[in-house]
């Protein structure tokens, strides 16, 4: 499942974007619903983020993107797992026309699946390499105030349609330590929390671990 919060569905501005240093974050999301019934429900994920120059790589943990849950009540009818795309590690990068790209990896099923643009819609992608590699655009947020934070972080706030929302900016790393987004009644509550580290000389790095993987078109794996 991926997590709506109304800030990060904003794009990066080319300034922002030119300042991203190389980084390793890891990203936690939690949602909170209260229903009518009185009932809390509670979602909790968390995922690894790698930048480096023009790559992103994202991986959710403890997934499996390829195959069933064992309580889900059926089996792989067609003869194949199908792959949960939620799920699946992300790379997404800048080709030298300066175009993103994107393939997901799936080593459950030894997969690398590339998916072409016209299909970035199905997969939950809308194109943005902001969003992929910084999560906001602080140059959108209109409308909000503007408070210091610490170690030179700042806090966007606003309230407006029934919801609070609130953001803190790293200006250090271009990219948000946290963001929050709760319902004035209180029963609706989002939020991302992020780690950030510098990625270290010599990491190895993911994306360039997958060519033990079969590569396949996105289009070849609805069959």
């Amino acid at each position: 499942m991926t997590i709506l919060l109304p800030l990060a569905l904003l794009a990066l501005s080319p300034a922002l974007r030119a300042a991203a240093p190389d980084l390793v974050a890891t990203i936690s999301y939690e949602t909170v619903t209260v229903g009518n019934d009185g009932v809390e429900k509670t979602i909790r994920y968390r995922e690894k983020l790698t930048r480096q120059g023009k790559h992103v790589w994202r991986e959710r943990l403890n997934a499996r993107a390829g195959g069933h849950d064992h309580d889900d009540g059926h089996g792989a009818e067609d003869g194949h797992d199908h792959i949960d795309y939620a799920a699946a590690s992300r790379h997404v990068w800048l080709d030298a026309k300066g175009q993103p790209r994107l393939e997901f990896a799936v080593p459950q099923q030894r997969l690398l699946v590339q998916v072409g643009q016209r299909e970035w819609g199905d997969v939950g992608f809308d194109g943005s390499w902001a969003l992929a590699s910084q999560l906001v655009d602080i140059a959108k947020l209109k409308g909000f105030a503007v408070s210091p934070g610490a170690d030179g972080s700042r806090w966007y706030r606003k309230t407006a349609n029934g919801h609070s929302k609130q953001l803190q900016w790293s200006t250090r790393w271009a990219m948000p330590l946290r963001v929050e987004s709760r319902s004035q009644d209180g029963r609706h509550r989002e939020s991302m929390r992020v780690e950030i580290r510098p990625l270290a000389a010599g990491q190895p790095l993911p994306w360039a671990q997958t060519s033990r993987l079969r590569g396949k078109d996105y289009m070849d794996t609805l069959d």
